[in-house]
C-alpha cells in the first residue's frame, strides 16, 4: 500500500502540475494557463496577440455571466463576484463537466511540464510545494466538486513560490460504474485525468476565486492564497483525501471482487447442471451431441436420470459427450440422410457394427463406474473413461494361479473375444484375445472383476443392456450393495454368471429374467456375505432355456426350493448347499433327465427324499446331508446306475439300508453317517467300487462282510465307530495295502479283533483298546480325544471345491485322511 501510495501520489502530482493546474496570473492575460515562477520572470509583452485576445474574450464573457446571475446569487457571495471578477477563471455551466483550458504556448509548457516533473521526483521532503490554482465550493453548492490549489514552502518569500506542491481538497465526484477503473484498460493517470475532467457543478457559486489576503498585487493573486495557509504540515492536506479514496477503494475492491467470483462461479454451477450448453468440453455442437446421445440412449435410461448430472447416468453421458473422443467422433458425423452414425470397424457378432451400438456400449461401462464408485474411487481403473481406447482395452492383465478357466492368465475389466465363426468351437484366451475391432470381428464381450478392486455402490440397470457381453465375474468386492438388476433379461448373449465372495450388502431377489435368458448357461454364486438372497417365486420358463449349472452355495438364501427348478430340462448341476432353505425337497426335480450334481446339505429341509429321485438316470452326486430329513432311504435309488456318491448324513432317517443298494456298481462313496440306521452291512458287500464308507454314530449291528472292499483297488477310507458291530476285523484286510484309514472306536468288537498285519498296513488306525492288542494309541473308554474322533467327511470328500469336487478327490487319496474331533 505505502508503494501503491507514493505511486499514484507522484502521478497525481505530475499530472496536476502539467494538466490541470488553471491560474490568473499577471491580470489574466493568459486565459488562465498555469506559469512557474520562471515563467512569469521570462514572460514578456511579446506574447502572441491571439492569445491575448482569447485571454480577454473568456475574461469579459465571465463578467457577462456573472452579472446574468448576480441576482441568484447570494450577497456575500455576490460581493465575492464583484471584488475578483478580474481574477476568477470561466466557471463551468450548471450540469457540465469543468474543462482544463488549452495551454497557451507549446513550448513554454513542455518547458514548464519538465520543471515540474523534476520538482516531483527530486521531492524527498514531502514539505515543498507544486503551485497551482484553487476550485473552492461556493456558500450554495451541496453537490460534490473538485478543487486544487498549492502551497507555498515559506508563506514571507514569494519568489520561493516554484517549490509549491499541488493541493487536493474537497470530493471527488459519485461513484459511476461507467467511471469504474478497468483492470489493464485504463492507467491511474487516465484515471486522475477523467475524475478531474468529470468533476460537476450544479450553478456558479460551486467554483469561486479565493482573494489574496494582505495583498492587492494583482500578479499574484493567484499565488497568495496558497501561501496564507503555507505550514509544512498542512502541505500534506492534498495527500490525505487521496489515500482516504485510495483505500476505500481497495477495501470495496475486495468485499466486492470475491463475491462477484463466488457468484459467477455458483452462477456457472447452476448453469451447468441446468442446461449443457455452458459446459466447459470439447468445443463445437456440444447441445447438438447431447441431445442426439440422448435420443440413443433413452430407450435404456429415462431422460430425466440423463438430464440430471447428479446421477451415474447423468455423468456417464456427459462424459461420453464432453470427454470421450470415440464417442464425439461418431456422435458429430452423423450421417444427414439417413440419420445414422459412422460404422465400427467390425463391431460384434450379436450387435453388429452400427456406430450407435457402440456409443451406447461405451456410455453402459461409463454408468457401470460411476455408479460402483461413488463412495470411493476403484482401486484400480482398469483403464475405464480412457477416452481414446477401444473398450476391449479397459482391462488390465494379472496373474493368479489354478485360475480357472484362464490359467494363469488373469484379464481384469473388460475384454474381448475374436469371432472365428462357430460358437462352438473351443476358445484359446491368449490367441483369441483382442483389444479392439480393427482388424476382426468380435465375438463377445466378458467383465471381469475376479479380484478386490473396491467397486461399491449398486450395479446400475444399464449393465442389462450389454447385450454382447458374454461373462460377469464379480469376486470380493465387499462394498457392493442392493441385488442384481432386473433389467439382466436382456442379457441374450450371456453365459456365465459368477459372483463370489461379495459383501454384506449386496443381495435380494435374484431376476426371474435370468432365468429365461437363451444363453445363459451357467450361474455360480457362492460365499456372498448378505443375508437377503432369494429365488423368485415363480419364473415362466422358456423351451429355449439352456442353463445347465446352478450353484447358490453359502449364500444365506432363504426361503423355499421353488418348484419351477424342474422345469429346467437343461439342468445338469444344483448346489444349494449351505443356505437357509426350509420345506421339503421338490419332487419334480425327479423329472432333470440330465441332472448329474444334486447338493441340498446343510439347510432346514424336513419330510423325506421323494422316491421320484429314483428317476435320475444320469445322476453321479446326491447330497443331502446336514438337514432334518425323516423316513426312509428310498429303494428306487438302487436303479441309480451312474450314481458315484450318496451323502444323506446329519439327518434323522430310520430304517435299514435297502437291499436295493446292491445294484449300485458305480457307488464310491457312501455317507449314512449320524442318523438311526439299523440292520447289517451285508448288502455293502455288493458295492463293487466302493472306497469311502462313513457310517459312524448309526445303530448297525453284526460283523462286518468278508467280501467288503474286495473288488477295488483305490484307497480305502473307512469310519464305522460308535456302531454295535461285533466279531473280529475281514480276514483280507490282513493283505489290504490300499487301507489308508480305518477308524472302529465304540464298538463291541471281540478282543484281539484287529490283527497285527493290519495294525502295520494301515495309515490311520484308531480301534479300542480291548479289540486292538497291537495300536499304539486306542479308545479305553476314558480317553475321550480319541473315543470321539472321527473324519470330516466335507474336506475327506472335496465338497469344499464346489463344482469341480472331482479335483478334490484325487487329492484326498494321497493322504490318510482328515480327522475331527
Amino acid at each position: 500500500l505505502e508503494e501503491r501510495e507514493k505511486t499514484e501520489g507522484e502521478i497525481l502530482a505530475d499530472h496536476l502540475s502539467e494538466e490541470t493546474m488553471v491560474g490568473n496570473t499577471d491580470s489574466g492575460r493568459d486565459s488562465g494557463q498555469l506559469k512557474t515562477p520562471e515563467d512569469e520572470r521570462d514572460y514578456t509583452k511579446d506574447t502572441s496577440d491571439v492569445h491575448e485576445e482569447k485571454a480577454q474574450d473568456a475574461h469579459q464573457s465571465n463578467i457577462e455571466e456573472a452579472a446574468a446571475t448576480d441576482e441568484k446569487i447570494a450577497p456575500h457571495v455576490r460581493e465575492d463576484r464583484q471584488q475578483n471578477d478580474q481574477e476568477t477563471t470561466a466557471i463551468p455551466r450548471e450540469e457540465t463537466i469543468a474543462e482544463i483550458p488549452e495551454r497557451g504556448n507549446n513550448n513554454t509548457n513542455a518547458a514548464h511540464g519538465q520543471e515540474v516533473r523534476e520538482v516531483i521526483h527530486n521531492n524527498d521532503d514531502n514539505d515543498e510545494s507544486i503551485p497551482g490554482f484553487m476550485f473552492v465550493p461556493g456558500p450554495d453548492y451541496t453537490g460534490e466538486g473538485v478543487y486544487t490549489g498549492y502551497e507555498s514552502a515559506d508563506a514571507e518569500d514569494e519568489t520561493n513560490i516554484d517549490e509549491g506542491r499541488a493541493v487536493l481538497h474537497g470530493f471527488l465526484p459519485e461513484d459511476d460504474p461507467s467511471r469504474r477503473r478497468r483492470p489493464n484498460v485504463e492507467s491511474l493517470e487516465e484515471r486522475v485525468r477523467r475524475l478531474f475532467d468529470s468533476a460537476v457543478t450544479l450553478d456558479d457559486s460551486a467554483v469561486r476565486a479565493i482573494p489574496i489576503e494582505g495583498d492587492d498585487d494583482e500578479e499574484n493573486n493567484g499565488l497568495g492564497a496558497g501561501q496564507s495557509n503555507g505550514s509544512g504540515d498542512e502541505g500534506l492536506s492534498w495527500y490525505l483525501p487521496l489515500l482516504m479514496i485510495v483505500i476505500a477503494g481497495c477495501i470495496i475492491l475486495a468485499i466486492a471482487l470475491p463475491l462477484s467470483l463466488q457468484e459467477n462461479v455458483e452462477n456457472a454451477t447452476t448453469d451447468a447442471e441446468a442446461s449443457l450448453s455452458d459446459a466447459v468440453c470439447l468445443p463445437g455442437g456440444v447441445d447438438a451431441r447431447f441431445e442426439l446421445a440422448k435420443s440413443i440412449l433413452s430407450s435404456i435410461t429415462a431422460p430425466d436420470l440423463l438430464e440430471d448430472i447428479s446421477t451415474p447416468q447423468g455423468k456417464a453421458i456427459r462424459w461420453v459427450v464432453c470427454e470421450d473422443s470415440i464417442s464425439i467422433h461418431l456422435l458429430g458425423n452423423q450421417d444427414a440422410s439417413t440419420g445414422n452414425l459412422p460404422k465400427q470397424k467390425h463391431g460384434f457378432r450379436l450387435s453388429g457394427d452400427s456406430g450407435e451400438e457402440q456409443v451406447t456400449r461405451r456410455y453402459i461401462l461409463a454408468t457401470v463406474m460411476y455408479s460402483t464408485s461413488q463412495v470411493s474411487p476403484w482401486a484400480d481403473s482398469l483403464n475405464f473413461l480412457s477416452p481414446d481406447l477401444h473398450e476391449c482395452n479397459w482391462h488390465k492383465n494379472y496373474t493368479r494361479k489354478n485360475n480357472f478357466p484362464f490359467g494363469d492368465f488373469e484379464p481384469v475389466g473388460v475384454f474381448c473375444i475374436m469371432d472365428k465363426g462357430e460358437l462352438s468351437s473351443p476358445i484359446n484366451i491368449r490367441e483369441e484375445f483382442l483389444l479392439d475391432d480393427e482388424n476382426y470381428p468380435l465375438r463377445y464381450l466378458e467383465f471381469n472383476f475376479r479380484i478386490d478392486n473396491d467397486l461399491n455402490g449398486q450395479l446400475p440397470p444399464e449393465l442389462g443392456y450389454l447385450i454382447d457381453l458374454k461373462a460377469i465375474g464379480l469376486e470380493n468386492n465387499f462394498q457392493l450393495t442392493g441385488q442384481l438388476p432386473q433389467t439382466m433379461g436382456n442379457m441374450t448373449s450371456l453365459f456365465s454368471l459368477s459372483l463370489i465372495l461379495n459383501g454384506p450388502t449386496f443381495g435380494g431377489e435374484l431376476p426371474s429374467s435370468l432365468f429365461q435368458l437363451p444363453n445363459l448357461k451357467h450361474i455360480h454364486m457362492q460365499g456372498n456375505l448378505g443375508d437377503k438372497w432369494s429365488l423368485p417365486s415363480n419364473v415362466e420358463i422358456d423351451d429355449d432355456t439352456q442353463l445347465e449349472q446352478l450353484v447358490l452355495s453359502k449364500n444365506n438364501f432363504a426361503g423355499i426350493i421353488p418348484t419351477w427348478l424342474a422345469q429346467l430340462n437343461h439342468l445338469q448341476m444344483i448346489n444349494l448347499s449351505t443356505n437357509n432353505f426350509h420345506g421339503s425337497i421338490p419332487a419334480g426335480i425327479g423329472n432333470l433327465s440330465s441332472l448329474k450334481y444334486l447338493n441340498l446339505m446343510e439347510n432346514n429341509l424336513t419330510e423325506t427324499i421323494p422316491s421320484t429321485l429314483g428317476k435320475l438316470a444320469e445322476i453321479e452326486v446326491m447330497i443331502f446331508g446336514n438337514n432334518k430329513l425323516k423316513g426312509e432311504l428310498p429303494t428306487a435309488i438302487g436303479n441309480l446306475q451312474t450314481l458315484q456318491l450318496l451323502d444323506v448324513g446329519s439327518n434323522e432317517m430310520t430304517s435299514t439300508i435297502p437291499s436295493s443298494f446292491g445294484n449300485l456298481e458305480s457307488l464310491k462313496y457312501l455317507v449314512l453317517e449320524s442318523n438311526r440306521f439299523n440292520g447289517t452291512a451285508d448288502v455293502l458287500e455288493s458295492m463293487k467300487n466302493l472306497t469311502k464308507l462313513l457310517i459312524r454314530s448309526n445303530l448297525f449291528s453284526g460283523s462286518l462282510p468278508e467280501g467288503l472292499f474286495a473288488e477295488t483297488s483305490d484307497n480305502v477310507v473307512v469310519d464305522i465307530g460308535d456302531n454295535n458291530f461285533t466279531g473280529f476285523l475281514p480276514s483280507r484286510f490282513v493283505n489290504m495295502s490300499n487301507l489308508v484309514s480305518l477308524i472302529g472306536v465304540k464298538n463291541s468288537f471281540a478282543d484281539g479283533a484287529t490283527q497285527t498285519a493290519v495294525c502295520d498296513n494301515t495309515s490311520l488306525l484308531v480301534m479300542d483298546c480291548d479289540a486292538c492288542e497291537c495300536c499304539e494309541v486306542c479308545c479305553d473308554r476314558e480317553n475321550n480325544d480319541l473315543c470321539d474322533f472321527q473324519l470330516d467327511v466335507g474336506t475327506l470328500l472335496g465338497y469344499d471345491c464346489g463344482v469341480w469336487f472331482e479335483y478334490c478327490l484325487m487329492e484326498a487319496d494321497d493322504y490318510a485322511g482328515y480327522g475331527t474331533n
